[in-house]
This record gives structure tokens, sequence and C-alpha cells, in this order.
């Protein structure tokens, strides 16, 4: 499924994903959860879908600057 382009995940494929990462939520609470995975889902599909080639730049985080 990681490698699946499809635009959303049945319920009855959240809930095994839920019950395999061990997290034991009620059926209300994957209701509520189920609108935000798929809108993180698909703002994933996107950043996944930019095709960066090798002249693009880079971009480096430095937590230590600006130093004071």
């Amino acid at each position: 499924m990681a490698t699946s382009r499809r635009d959303n995940v049945t319920p009855e494929e959240f809930k095994l994903m839920t019950d395999r990462a061990g997290l034991g939520m009620k059926q209300d609470e994957l209701d509520d959860l189920k609108p935000l995975f798929d809108l993180y889902s698909l703002y994933l599909q996107q950043i996944h879908s930019v095709d960066l080639a090798a002249e693009d730049m880079g971009v480096t985080f430095h937590p230590e600057w600006p130093s004071a």
C-alpha cells in the first residue's frame, strides 16, 4: 500500500492500519481521524510528485544559525 497512488483509503483499511500500529482506537476516534488522514495523504502525494532534477537547489537547516 505504500507505493499505491490511490486517492483514499477505505475505512476498513484505515482501521487495519491503526490496529497494526497498536493504537487501539474506538470507532468514533477513527471517524474523527480519518478525514485528517485523507487530507495529509493528499499533501504527501503532492510532495512526492515533485520531480527534483539534479540542478535543483538543495536546502539545508542549521539549528545553531544565526548565533547570537
